[in-house]
């Protein structure tokens, strides 16, 4: 076949997007400088859900105790009565329409990752996009070419494409691909809904060239894409053996289309494939007006998707292997504009898995007396922290990989976040991150004096304060360094008016709550 034959065949598979079910295929890319082996897979999967648009994590996980929320939201804040409680965490309620993650939150297979952002936040929906995809910094001699997936790709299969892999490693269920699976300007990705039409469409015939390319740079580039069209058909069959072999063993919302997505990875999963890593993307989050029925319907559809593929992946076995993230490019303002919410910083996300150490709540309580004077949160944990302390566990992966994914800003195994309760399957336990906090008050009630025990999973600075039931902080108990391990101080609470508190204690990330109640 000449090159002018296989150009016109190879168009619409390489040049241009190829739509099944109205989704994405895209082949392999990447420059021939790139020379890469790929390993066999580990069976350890993480899924990402990225909320386009720039989710509002305060009227998702709800300060519902703060009198402040509903200052700022007169008419989108979500009323208390409404909102739904989570398990011992009495400062913060979850949107009405989330009662999936609610269940799951109180099954401990899901976790809150509070105030998630970083030091000067770039609030443009491309270049936030764009910083959380490739993990770099907010200033433009910081801003890397790659995304930190692909990196971690790089690292483990140092030599693709020269030997291809068996299995595709990454696989994005979207209209686009995602920058974050960018190595040295290619992207690394595999999108698709249907395995079968898959299958069809990039089975329908062998595409050979009988005519080699120049050894030149555009020769070698030509050859690469020769090689990729034809591996394409290879990744085809290894989908629909997967594909042929894997079920759902529960039923998926209709109409939600996050949800069929998750529908198709799970079904993978099961079925076999050694993919480590998936994407889906849920859009529509830009909420600059009429958010209060638009935010409700991509709470919904998020909320029911989670808990679908949760349970789908329990009923198959494979919970144990699977983590799940979300992420976005921000959150939105404190105060609301009217009907809507702009751009704004810090926000909450979800961590999932029946490994997870879930119904906690990591990063504190979003500070809404701490606003900046665009009337925006603080980060508590930095984004690329967050990363470090699902990837690590997940991927056994030691400092100087994790160092090589994560280039700008490394996150230290002391201060990853505890969000495993047990090592994913396969991982070594050596690995797990450090145990959870805890904190006690005796006596419980009390009068005068309190002794407050902090189990702490790290050494660090802590903080103790104690919290009216309305979420008014009463009184900040300690503040200062503790050394990993139970540490036992003394508050006089003789001052306190009687009634209920809350005493949380903050380390390195990690929250921890007791209730006490103070007698007079």
């Amino acid at each position: 076949m000449k090159r002018r034959t296989f150009l016109s065949r190879s168009t619409s598979l390489l040049a241009a997007p190829i739509l099944l079910n109205g989704m994405r295929l895209s082949a392999w890319t990447a420059p021939t400088e790139w020379l890469a082996g790929l390993a066999g897979a580990s069976g350890r999967v993480l899924v990402i859900i990225q909320l386009e648009g720039g989710n509002d994590g305060l009227n998702m996980v709800i300060p519902a105790e703060d009198d402040r929320y509903y200052t700022y939201r007169p008419t989108l804040g979500i009323a208390k009565s409404s909102a739904l409680p989570l398990a011992g965490q009495p400062l913060l309620r979850l949107h009405p329409a989330m009662s999936g993650v609610r269940s799951l939150f109180d099954s401990g297979l899901l976790a809150i990752v509070e105030n998630i952002g970083y030091d000067g936040m770039n609030l443009s929906h491309f270049t936030g996009t764009e910083i959380w995809n490739t993990a770099s910094g907010n200033r433009k001699e910081e801003f890397l070419q790659t995304g930190w997936i692909g990196r971690y790709l790089q690292h483990e299969y140092p030599d693709f494409p020269a030997v291809l892999p068996a299995d595709p490693p990454a696989i994005e269920i979207s209209l686009a691909t995602s920058t974050v699976f960018t190595v040295q300007g290619a992207s690394i990705g595999m999108s698709l809904t249907d395995p079968q039409q898959f299958y069809d469409l990039v089975n329908g015939g062998a595409i050979v060239r009988d005519d080699q390319a120049p050894d030149n740079r555009s020769g070698r580039e030509w050859n690469f894409v020769d090689s990729i069209n034809n591996q394409s058909q290879v990744y085809s069959e290894v989908v629909r053996a997967a594909a042929q072999k894997g079920s759902n063993k529960v039923s998926y919302p209709d109409g939600n289309l996050l949800a069929q997505s998750l529908g198709i990875i799970a079904r993978l999963v099961a079925g076999g494939l050694g993919t480590r890593i998936y994407k889906v993307t849920l859009g529509g989050f830009d909420t600059h007006s009429t958010q209060a029925p638009q935010h409700e319907k991509l709470l919904t559809t998020l909320s029911d998707a989670i808990k679908a593929f949760q349970d789908d992946l329990i009923a198959l076995g494979i919970g144990d292997r699977v983590v799940g993230m979300t992420y976005s490019e921000f959150g939105r303002r404190a105060g609301e504009n009217g009907s809507g919410t702009d751009h704004g910083t810090a926000a909450p996300h979800f961590v999932f898995g029946s490994s997870i150490d879930g119904g906690r709540v990591f990063g504190g309580v979003p500070d809404l007396g701490a606003l900046d004077a665009n009337g925006n949160l603080p980060a508590a944990v930095d984004f690329r922290c967050y990363y470090s302390s699902i990837f690590a566990p997940l991927f056994n992966l030691d400092a100087k990989a994790m160092a090589t994914v994560l280039p700008l800003h490394p996150c230290d195994l002391p201060n990853y976040l505890p969000l495993f309760r047990v090592p994913p399957s396969g991982a070594d336990s050596s690995a797990t991150t450090p145990a959870a906090a805890s904190v006690t008050v005796e006596p419980n009630p009390v009068s005068g004096d309190a002794r407050i025990t902090l189990r702490s999973p790290r050494r660090g600075m802590a903080t103790i304060t104690l919290t009216s039931a309305r979420g008014e902080r009463v009184r900040r108990l300690y503040r200062g360094d503790l050394e990993m391990g139970s540490t036992m101080l003394r508050c006089d609470l003789s001052g306190v008016p009687a009634g209920s508190y809350i005493v949380t204690a903050e380390i390195g990330g990690a929250m921890a709550t007791s209730k006490v109640t103070v007698i007079r």
